[in-house]
């Protein structure tokens, strides 16, 4: 399919990934791609919501139907996440950095989010869909009290309005080649993934839940599992699926 033909526009949904998952129960194809121009309840990692105002960002899902639960699929999140850096990068002439293991930033504050979910059946995967939320044109006065200190935009960022149909563009490519691509590209997403890893080297909080521990985060390893250290001395390695990493001094 051509990509204007993948892609589903919709005006006000509860959720893209809520809809493009319909839509897969229903038997579209890999590659179908939702777009909205805002969430109702658009959602965040670890049952949070993700703030989805009307017409300023980029609430996009796309589909995937993988044969096996392997590799691809396990790294899907933080590959995602260097494709949607290089989207920004390319587009806006700024680079974001990420922090682990889903969320992009700039200067210290969210600029998008990921989630991936995966629906099986009997042991086998049916369909994974990748959802990604950008903060394009918000503005300051566009994010809810509990969200101003630790979120930001695009337009914030760079001083200027941007065109969110050349980021989805842009990001479409980006997403196409990193689900193609060659084994070989896999070291690539790694060393680039480690190289705008914010968290590395920041003392963090480790969130599983009602337990909190303070740790350094040492390394991102090549599963993207995070190395972290712990104020006793005891090192372990975080499988992003099982807990939640804050930074001690701020979001990052």
């Amino acid at each position: 399919m051509k990509m204007m033909e993948r892609i589903l526009r919709l005006d006000t949904v509860d959720s893209t990934n809520n809809v493009l998952k319909n839509l897969a129960e229903q038997g579209a194809e890999e590659g179908q791609i939702v777009v909205a121009e805002e969430q109702s309840a658009g959602k965040g990692r670890r049952g949070r919501s993700f703030s989805s105002p009307k017409g300023k960002g980029i609430y996009f899902s796309y589909l995937l139907r993988p044969e096996e639960l392997d590799a691809s699929v396990s790294t899907l999140t933080p590959r995602a996440a260097v494709a949607v850096a290089r989207t920004i990068q390319k587009v806006c002439g700024i680079c974001p950095q990420i922090k682990w293991v889903n969320d992009l930033v700039i200067h210290g504050k969210k600029v998008c989010g990921i989630l991936t979910e995966m629906t099986m059946e009997e042991g086998k995967i049916r369909h994974v869909i990748l959802g990604i939320g950008i903060n394009v044109n918000q503005e300051a006065e566009d994010f809810p009290e509990e969200l101003a200190e630790i979120a930001t935009s695009l337009s914030i960022e760079v001083g200027r309005t941007f065109s969110r149909e050349q980021l989805i563009e842009e990001l479409v490519k980006e997403l196409d080649a990193m689900w193609v691509g060659e084994e070989t590209m896999d070291a690539e997403y790694l060393e680039e993934y480690q190289r705008r890893c914010v968290t590395i080297g920041k003392d963090v909080c480790v969130i599983s839940g009602s337990s909190r521990r303070k740790a350094r985060a040492i390394q991102v390893n090549e599963d993207y599992s995070l190395q972290v250290e712990y104020e006793e001395g005891e090192r372990e390695n975080l499988n992003s699926g099982e807990v939640s990493v804050r930074g001690v001094e701020g979001y990052v």
